[in-house]
């Protein structure tokens, strides 16, 4: 197996109606989510990055960070499950790498640690963290093309309804503690900015 096996994806195709504006485009430390976002997975995926986006986005397309193709949800309203399912029907490579926009804090060495893991795992179709406070982080994952998607395909078909963790009861994945992705003791690794309040905390934050 090619150890560069793997292509990024940016899921930057969420509705953001807790937010009331497109997250993508919030900016942080002198960049938007979205192109902080394209450089972690970058400096991984040597440039192999795109961004996910869903079809009520075409006028975002202009402002997208320069030389990043992107490429549209097949499944309309399907939420994360519908990106996860356009990068993986999109994916060239073995693996697929899957980075949602609004994970600031996630690091390039956070990435490098999962897709180290995928490299050496042979009997798992995914890598998914779990998170300090014990839940699973399946937006920063390392999904296995061939085996997920025929089943995520297959499960989109089934129901309106999915989950990603319906989706993730599916496959075989190797959850892996937070501690393992970073040298220091990072809380706000998989910090989520899903409301104005969370904005605020980040905009106050050190990092």
């Amino acid at each position: 197996m090619d150890f560069d096996n793997f292509t990024g994806y940016v899921l930057a195709g969420g509705k953001s109606s807790r937010m009331k504006t497109d997250k993508a485009f919030l900016r942080f430390a002198d960049e938007t989510f979205l192109s902080r976002a394209v450089k972690t997975l970058s400096t991984v995926c040597q440039n192999r990055v795109k961004i996910v986006l869903n079809k009520m986005q075409m006028n975002y397309v202009e402002n997208l960070p320069d030389q990043v193709p992107h490429i549209f949800d097949c499944f309309e309203s399907r939420g994360a499950l519908g990106g996860i399912h356009a990068a993986l029907t999109d994916c060239q490579s073995e693996w697929a790498i899957i980075l949602a926009v609004d994970l600031p804090f996630v690091s390039s060495a956070a990435i490098r640690g999962l897709k180290q893991i995928a490299f050496e795992s042979k009997e798992f179709s995914a890598v998914v963290p779990i998170q300090n406070d014990g839940r699973l982080q399946p937006l920063c994952a390392v999904y296995r093309v061939n085996n997920c998607l025929p089943k995520l395909e297959n499960l989109l078909n089934k129901t309106t309804f999915a989950s990603v963790k319906d989706f993730l009861k599916l496959i075989p994945a190797r959850r892996v503690e937070q501690s393992e992705l970073t040298s220091v003791a990072d809380e706000d690794l998989f910090f989520n900015v899903n409301h104005p309040s969370d904005f605020q905390i980040l905009s106050s934050s050190n990092h």
